[in-house]
């Protein structure tokens, strides 16, 4: 994504990461797509083939993704991670972060967003079990108490997918994408000869070895067929609230 440039068309698509805009490029945005998407992942464990931050990465391409289709901002990813596979399983090199200080980040951030003007903010989780998208729904609900103009949404990548594609962790579906937005990350020759477990390696879902940049790209395709038209009618109904 480049930055927004005056010379560009005024009916023209605007978005942008949100850390590489200069203010006239942000305020360029907010005067046409008023919207911040937030990926939101973690620092957990995804096997030997994968990197720590897999969750993160996805969750930032998802959102480079759509903004690029439908407008908006994306913030940097936030690698808090509630309920990582290190309490569960006990895998090493992961963070993991109480649900009360996701949801209070959670919050903060979409009451420092709403302060920018910014009129729809959609937090996407790259990790998605229960806990998670409860501390990241609590932080929106408390920030809806305190903003009454801005709309706040949290999605997570494996709900926008429905039955197409199973959501699961270091699997074929995860590594797929990031095999799709950071191919360098992925090592699949580091995987044992052998058959996955969730016990042993960490592994739910589909076997990694599967996984192929091009699935990746099927992936992102029924996802964005899904996330869009949200966006879009996000879009529409605040027009027509106006």
């Amino acid at each position: 994504m480049s930055q927004v440039s005056s010379s560009e068309k005024t009916n023209a698509l605007l978005s942008g990461r949100y850390g590489d805009l200069r203010p006239k490029a942000i305020e360029a945005i907010l005067k046409r797509t008023p919207v911040a998407f937030v990926p939101w992942g973690a620092l957990e464990w995804h096997c030997l083939h994968a990197p720590i931050g897999l969750d993160s990465a996805k969750a930032e391409g998802i959102c480079l993704a759509i903004a690029e289709k439908t407008g908006g901002v994306v913030l940097p990813a936030i690698p808090l991670g509630v309920n990582t596979i290190k309490p569960f399983k006990g895998f090493a090199h992961s963070i993991d972060i109480s649900a009360e200080l996701a949801s209070k980040v959670a919050e903060e951030i979409c009451i420092q967003l709403a302060d920018e003007e910014f009129e729809i903010v959609i937090l996407m989780t790259g990790h998605y079990p229960p806990e998670q998208i409860n501390a990241l729904e609590e932080g929106v609900r408390r920030a809806r108490d305190v903003v009454a103009h801005t709309r706040f949404e949290v999605w997570a990548d494996n709900q926008l997918m429905g039955d197409h594609f199973v959501g699961d962790h270091a699997g074929a579906t995860e590594t797929s994408f990031q095999m799709l937005f950071s191919p360098d990350t992925i090592d699949l020759s580091a995987l044992p000869d052998r058959k996955l477990s969730l016990d042993g390696d960490g592994v739910m879902g589909d076997d990694p070895r599967e996984a192929s940049p091009e699935r990746g790209q099927r992936q992102l395709e029924v996802l964005l067929q899904v996330a869009i038209p949200k966006v879009n009618a996000l879009l529409a109904d605040r027009k027509r609230l106006q």
